[in-house]
């Protein structure tokens, strides 16, 4: 394979440089070094024959699976929590307590720019998502996007956890559909809290709350329910948001 050097070089010097990193941190900047290589339709054909037909989830497979497609990356062969968050390392170095406690503190500290790098790469996939289920992108602004398609348009906004989402501040506007992306996460947690406190009302405001999970590639609806096919035959689990009602409902009206 010739090895694609604006993916593979910046990911060397991550993994050399991050020799302690989160396991979100490293999904998220692998996102943005694929969408910042601009590959060529040649380049990004060779990529999908090694990692499959999604290219940053592929490479990060890899990653994880102690055989990535890039020579000579750091193998990831051990992990850790701290804080709530898994934390990936090699085992043959040793590492003392202050470097996890420095690895953690880092990763604090950058929180705020991976989460405006997490919305940018969202939105990337939500564009190409709407692309191939008919709809034309007419708008953009920070992490909102208008998107149309024959008879039919939707507002959609990427929010960078399911923690932040508040629903107050969306609803329907013009007949549009009214979806909102976020990001699965490492616990289920969240989601449940998030579906049993908020669940009905957001069905009650007609929106459509869907997940991209990052390690996969996919999306796949959690509230609410499209009438658009085109839309439907997309979503990995067309039927995950059926799935979540009937098993996440408390059956006793609390």
């Amino acid at each position: 394979m010739l090895e694609i050097e604006k993916i593979a070089r910046p990911l060397r010097e991550l993994l050399s440089e991050r020799e302690i990193i989160a396991r979100c941190e490293l999904l998220i900047r692998t996102y943005d070094i694929v969408r910042s290589a601009n590959l060529s339709q040649e380049e990004e054909r060779e990529l999908k024959a090694q990692v499959g037909p999604r290219i940053a989830p592929g490479i990060f497979a890899g990653i994880m699976s102690k055989e990535p497609v890039f020579f000579n990356l750091p193998v990831l062969d051990t992990y850790t929590q701290m804080n709530g968050r898994i934390f990936h390392f090699l085992h043959t170095q040793k590492f003392s307590q202050q470097d996890f406690a420095n690895a953690s503190s880092r990763f604090l500290r950058s929180t705020p720019f991976l989460r405006e790098m997490l919305i940018v790469c969202m939105k990337d996939w939500l564009k190409r998502f709407m692309s191939d289920a008919g709809y034309a992108l007419l708008a953009e602004n920070g992490a909102h996007m208008s998107f149309s398609a024959e008879k039919r348009k939707a507002e959609a906004y990427a929010v960078s956890s399911i923690r932040s989402l508040n629903i107050d501040d969306y609803g329907i506007e013009d007949g549009a559909d009214c979806i909102i992306l976020a990001p699965s996460s490492e616990s289920l947690e969240p989601f449940i809290q998030f579906f049993r406190e908020k669940g009905e009302l957001a069905e009650e405001k007609a929106l459509q709350i869907w997940i991209m999970n990052l390690e996969k590639g996919t999306i796949d609806p959690f509230v609410g329910y499209t009438t658009d096919l085109d839309i439907y035959n997309l979503f990995d689990n067309p039927r995950l948001a059926e799935m979540v009602r009937n098993n996440w409902s408390r059956g006793d009206g609390q």
